[in-house]
Parts: C-alpha cells; sequence; structure tokens
C-alpha cells in the first residue's frame, strides 16, 4: 500500500453528543487513502472511549491521548505535530472537529483542487451551519478566496481584512507552507495569525460547493473562554493584552526578526508587511469594538436599535477611513523619501557622466557608448528592473495569462500598449495560447496575432455598469489611467475567471506598462525607454468591410476633447472639412451613437455624401466595426488622438486636428512620427491655426472665424 498523501489531525475534547457522526462522516470519504490522527485532551465524557473503538475497527485511525489536559492550542499543534511523525511523506493535512460533518467528497475536492492549483496553499470549501440537533441555520453561505492573487501585500491585506478564519481553518493545507507559517501561535485568536502568515506562501482557494456541515451554538466567541481553554495552567501575561498587538509582536518576530516566515522576500520587505498588518487588525479591532458596542446597547435598551443602526453604522467606517487616510500619509511619505533619494543619486550622477562625457579622451575613444547613452535614463532605471522581474515572474507562471483589462483610452491601447505587448511577448517567450486579452467593443480583432482567446467587457457587463464603475475609477485614480489595479480591475479578473471557466490566472495588467513609460511622457527619460520596449507593426487583418459603404470613400470621425474643443469656430471647421471631401468622394462617418466615454462627437447638419453608420454598431463590436471601415478606407480625416492612430496600423493614410496645443503632450506627437515612420504610412498632425495655410492648399477650404464664403468659393 503506497503511503498516505493526505492525513487528518482530529484535537478533541468533550463531544460525545457528535463524536459518532464526526467520525463517520470522515471515514466515509470517497478518497479511501488517508490517516486520521485522533489527539484527546483529557475528555471525561466519553469522547475518547469513542475514538478507541473507531481505531479499534479501521486501520485508518490512530488514537492518542495526552497525559494531563494541555489547552486547545497545544492540542491542535499537537494534533499537528502527531500526524506529521505519523505520515512524514503526506503532502496535505487538514484539521478535524469531535463534532462537525463532513460531505463524502469533501476530501476529493479539494485534494482535486490543490493538485491542480501548485500556487494554492490552502482549499476550502462552502459550508452551511447546522444546530447541534443537526437541523440547518438560516444563513447564506459565506464566499472568500485570493485565486489569482500574485502580490504578497495584497494577498495578506485581503486575507486580514475579509476573512473568516472559523470557516478556512480546517480546510485542507499543504504540509511545507503550514509548517513554514507556524502552525498555532500561542496567542489569542490563533487561527486569524496562522491564515494571515499563511497567506505569504500561497493563494487561498475556494472552491464552489457546500461540503462541511459546521455546528453552531451560537454567539459563544469571547476572549475570556479563549483564555480559559487555551491556556488551562494559567494564562500568560501577554495573553490579557489586545489581540491584535501580540499577533502584530509575533508576526514581527518570524517574518522580520528570525525570517522565518519569509517565503522568497527579505526581512526589510518583512518590516513593510508587518507595518501593513498591525494597522489593518487595529482597523478591524475598532470595528468589532464598535459592533460589540452596538449588540450590547441594542440588547440593554431595544428602543435604540433604529438610532444606533445608523450612527453606528458610521462609528464603523470611521476606522476604515482612518486606516485609509493613514495608508494615504504613508503612501505619500515613502513617495517623498524615493523621490528625495531618487535626486540624490541622479543628480550627482548626471554631473559625474557629464563631467567624465567631456573629456576629450572619453568622448573620442574611451567610452563611446556615453555619447550614445542618454543619460536621464537614470530615473527609469529602478522601473526597467522591476519591470524584467514581473515579466519573467509572469512567463515563468503556469497556465493562461489574462492580458488586461484595458479600461484606458483608444489611443494609447493602440500608441503604446499593443506595441508593448508585441515586444514582451517576444522577448519573455509569451505564447500564444497562454494569452487571454480582455478589452472591449470589439478589439480584440487588434490582438490576433497575440492570442488565440479573448474576451470583450461588454459580455461581461452592460454599458451603463461600465459607464459607472470606470468614471468611478478615474474619480478615485484621477484620470483613466491605469497606473495601479483597482477594484474594477479585481472585478472584472474575477468575472473573466468565471466566464472563462479558468481557476488560475496570471495577470498581465497594463500598469505596468504605465509605470515605465511614464517617464518619458513626464520628459524624466529618453524616448529609447520605448524604443527598447515596443515594437511596432501592422495590426491583423481587420476582416471585409460591412455591407452597403460606398466604394473609394474616406473615414471620418470628429469629436470634441480638451485639445480640440466645442467651439462654434471648431464646429465651422468640421462642417467645412465635411463639406469639402464629400463633394469630391464619399465620407462614411464613424459616429457610433453609443455613450462610452466623456467625448461628444460632432454630427453634421447636411448628410449629403455622408454616409451615416450608426445603425452598424453595438456597444461589444463598435471598435471592429470602425476598423473594419478605417482598413479599407482611402483614408481617415478626424480629431487628433483615438482612432487616428489606426489608420497607417493598416496602411491608410490619416490627417488630423487638434486648436489647442497646450492641451497635448509633445511625447505622444513625438512618438506618433516615429511610429509612422516605422510603419511606412503618414499620420499628418495639424493645428488649425494653420488653417489659413490649408484653405489655399486644398482650394478654399473655411479657416476658424472666417466667413462661409471659403465654402461657396468651392461650390463655385
Amino acid at each position: 500500500m503506497s503511503p498516505a498523501r493526505v492525513v487528518i489531525g482530529a484535537p478533541i475534547y468533550n463531544h460525545v453528543e457528535q463524536a459518532h457522526e464526526a467520525f463517520e462522516s470522515l471515514l466515509a470519504q470517497t478518497v479511501r487513502e488517508f490517516v486520521l490522527v485522533v489527539v484527546d485532551d483529557g475528555s471525561t465524557d466519553g469522547t475518547w472511549e469513542i475514538a478507541q473503538e473507531y481505531a479499534r475497527l479501521d486501520p485508518r485511525v490512530r488514537a492518542l491521548r495526552n497525559e494531563r489536559r494541555v489547552g486547545m492550542i497545544e492540542n491542535w499543534r499537537r494534533a499537528f505535530q502527531r500526524a506529521r511523525e505519523t505520515c512524514p511523506k503526506a503532502e496535505y493535512f487538514a484539521w478535524a472537529s469531535d463534532h462537525d460533518l463532513w460531505h463524502p467528497r469533501w476530501l476529493s475536492v479539494l485534494l482535486a483542487e490543490l493538485d491542480a492549483h501548485p500556487e494554492a496553499a490552502l482549499a476550502y470549501p462552502l459550508n452551511t451551519k447546522v444546530y447541534a440537533d443537526g437541523s440547518p441555520v438560516d444563513r447564506k453561505p459565506w464566499h472568500f478566496d485570493t485565486a489569482g492573487i500574485t502580490d504578497v501585500a495584497t494577498r495578506l491585506e485581503r486575507t486580514s481584512w475579509d476573512m473568516s478564519a472559523g470557516n478556512m481553518i480546517y480546510g485542507l493545507f499543504r504540509v511545507r507552507p503550514l509548517e513554514r507559517a507556524g502552525v498555532f501561535r500561542r496567542v489569542l485568536v490563533p487561527d486569524r495569525l496562522l491564515l494571515c502568515e499563511l497567506s505569504l506562501f500561497g493563494e487561498f482557494r475556494q472552491v464552489p460547493q457546500i461540503l462541511w456541515f459546521r455546528r453552531w451554538y451560537g454567539r459563544v466567541f469571547s476572549l475570556s473562554r479563549q483564555r480559559a481553554s487555551f491556556f488551562p495552567d494559567g494564562r500568560p501575561i501577554y495573553a490579557y493584552l489586545p489581540w491584535w498587538l501580540s499577533h502584530t509582536v509575533a508576526f514581527a518576530w518570524h517574518v522580520v526578526a528570525r525570517g522565518t516566515g519569509c517565503p522568497g522576500f527579505g526581512r526589510l520587505a518583512g518590516l513593510g508587511l508587518t507595518w501593513r498588518y498591525a494597522r489593518l487588525a487595529v482597523a478591524l479591532h475598532a470595528v468589532q469594538q464598535s459592533r460589540a458596542l452596538r449588540m450590547y446597547l441594542v440588547e440593554r435598551y431595544p428602543g435604540l436599535r433604529g438610532t444606533l443602526s445608523g450612527g453606528l453604522a458610521r462609528l464603523r467606517s470611521l476606522p476604515l477611513r482612518g486606516a485609509r487616510w493613514a495608508t494615504g500619509v504613508a503612501r505619500r511619505a515613502r513617495k517623498r523619501v524615493k523621490n528625495i533619494v531618487d535626486e540624490a543619486i541622479r543628480i550627482p550622477g548626471v554631473a559625474f557622466l557629464k563631467a567624465v562625457r567631456a573629456i576629450p579622451l572619453v568622448r573620442s575613444r574611451a567610452i563611446p557608448w556615453l555619447l550614445r547613452e542618454e543619460i536621464n535614463q537614470i530615473p527609469s532605471a529602478r522601473a526597467v528592473i522591476a519591470l524584467t522581474k514581473e515579466l519573467r515572474r509572469i512567463a515563468a507562471a503556469q497556465g493562461p495569462i489574462l492580458v488586461g483589462p484595458w479600461l484606458s483610452e483608444v489611443g494609447f491601447e493602440l500608441l503604446y500598449w499593443i506595441p508593448f505587448l508585441n515586444w514582451a511577448a517576444a522577448e519573455h517567450g509569451l505564447a500564444r495560447d497562454r494569452l487571454i486579452v480582455v478589452s472591449r467593443g470589439g478589439a480584440e480583432c487588434w490582438y490576433r496575432d497575440l492570442c488565440t482567446r479573448s474576451l470583450d467587457l461588454f459580455d461581461l457587463l452592460s454599458v451603463e455598469e461600465y459607464r459607472q464603475k470606470n468614471e468611478g475609477r478615474w474619480s478615485e485614480g484621477g484620470n483613466q489611467k491605469q497606473y495601479a489595479m483597482s477594484e474594477f480591475d479585481h472585478e472584472i479578473v474575477e468575472l473573466a475567471r468565471d466566464r472563462l471557466g479558468v481557476p488560475g490566472l496570471t495577470v498581465l495588467h497594463p500598469s505596468l506598462m504605465y509605470q515605465l513609460f511614464r517617464f518619458y511622457w513626464y520628459e524624466k527619460a529618453a524616448v529609447s525607454i520605448l524604443r527598447d520596449h515596443c515594437a511596432y507593426r501592422p495590426l491583423p487583418d481587420a476582416g471585409p468591410p460591412p455591407e452597403g459603404l460606398p466604394r473609394d470613400y474616406i473615414a471620418a470621425r470628429f469629436y470634441f476633447r480638451p485639445s480640440f474643443p466645442d467651439t462654434t469656430e471648431n464646429r465651422a471647421f468640421v462642417a467645412s472639412v465635411l463639406r469639402t471631401l464629400a463633394r469630391r468622394r464619399p465620407v462614411v462617418l464613424l459616429n457610433t451613437g453609443l455613450r462610452l466615454d466623456d467625448h461628444d462627437d460632432y454630427l453634421p447638419a447636411s448628410d449629403s455624401g455622408i454616409y451615416r453608420v450608426e445603425h452598424l454598431m453595438a456597444a461589444n463590436r463598435n471598435l471592429e466595426t470602425q476598423t473594419r471601415i478605417i482598413a479599407h478606407a482611402r483614408g481617415f480625416v478626424g480629431t487628433y488622438g483615438g482612432l487616428s492612430y489606426l489608420g497607417p496600423f493598416y496602411g491608410v493614410p490619416a490627417v488630423a486636428f487638434y486648436s489647442h496645443a497646450s492641451e497635448l503632450v509633445a511625447a505622444h506627437l513625438d512618438m506618433t512620427e516615429r511610429m509612422c515612420r516605422t510603419l511606412g504610412v503618414p499620420l499628418m498632425t495639424l493645428n488649425l491655426q494653420a488653417a489659413e495655410l490649408m484653405s489655399a492648399v486644398f482650394d478654399g477650404l473655411s479657416a476658424p472665424g472666417q466667413s462661409d464664403r471659403g465654402s461657396s468659393a468651392l461650390a463655385g
């Protein structure tokens, strides 16, 4: 018989009424290859005799008894230790009680979950509560997991704030992470501390099936009860300290001082995690205290229920607000210190390189690469290193990679994000069959040579849901740019995982690109940072044009934005452009009729020679439809930005206008010109201040502020 892969430790004490049912449900598992090690802590009601009976009847059961009562914490620790001694080669461990019930497939489902996801440290099922007599408690199952969260700090934060330790501690653990996380520390609320420490080692995965039936004896939790049951030989002084303080000290001791709780990161990073944990623990403790206060007052003074529901609800939110405020202060302080350090390094470094470069011998012979490299690249060095490490981690991870979700502007997606992905896939060997792109509006047609699978946001959310949540993201972050994963990003990742049926996803988020390229956009680094991390090439074939379009047409899209505001002069100019073009060949106007962002389309007063395509547009296909139209056009004319970049990617020349140069970032204009040189297709960007010259060149085109005489001349 092969060694058991699973060993179950059952610390038992005085539950004779339910012990038979508990042992029967454990031994009835469909997976038969496991060992059940029962450790009795001096039961006096017949529970120990029941354990001995099952040990005689079933060879998988080992029954042990402590010589004297050691208390709950020590008994749980001994259950683990005796289980490890009994089955030293077991890969997985679970604690079991002497009073709960388990579904026959409980072990098989959790075992399959951990086998399928080596990045997970713990798997547990949904559960339902039952009373002592077995009747169900009318409560909804509790949901929580950290599947797909690869960042250690994020996992710790979500676990600390959202977990329910009692619902998770009876799951199936991977043995080695559990050992390194310290099993049960000798503190109050030890299961909470264990799960927080374990979150540093891997994901927590909850299977969506009710496989555990937890006995419910009412609200029995109290710290005084824990002190009595945990420490029968006398309570240590630290047991009277706030639990969050003893947890923080234990966390710091093992993660920072000893370093035993560090899964691959150093003590300095551990210190940051300790600070994060302490901050969250204090906030959570405050919320728990406010909840306990409300319950006490309502029980003593029922007439206060209505008043307290509103008042204490606001009171409970104060600790979280305080935690967020403290987090913001700490973040700004770290950023300030980081900037000071960066400048302290950069300024003398730049001065030194300038001095070295000024030496004649160096300029001519000694170090010629100094003449080619841009010394202003220095501030971005750390971002390049961080990007390289993250892309290597993503490439080395097992399973599919979710690329996105892309929630920012179309222009940034075309000009930067897709070329960045081209480079990243080639540089780090990201195979097409691993990539799953998440964008919106049918933009997956732009990614067909990068991935084999894609998902559209408008297949997951309605247009109104998308707009509201994305605008909320803008308000929270201050702009559309995805410099970090927002709550909306996390929500989309969860929706994508459910829709695709792929439980384990590694995320390649746009923040990687934004964090690096911002150095160029804000003129802190040379253009080589983009040249070294972008690959410009034509986009994949868009497919045939929609039916019903004229032959040999011009595609046009004018909308208003800060660089091209909605003014009388700009409207007159657009009307003149469209009239002039429509007299020479058909114009297909790419207005969508959809309200997907904060841009307002220009609507012409006359449709003479202008073809409207709003009837072809759908939210989840509007970008694909516009792409197919532009790809088969003779040219594109419109507002600078967004779709104006699309033409050159399909070999279609474009002319794009703006009127307020102060609203444009010079770096984007420069990158547009470089992109067009690479693709060999022009995109002419024109300021309307040159409209008078354009009027002469284009035979009477009206300039802003002029009367319609130019148009009359054209008519003649």
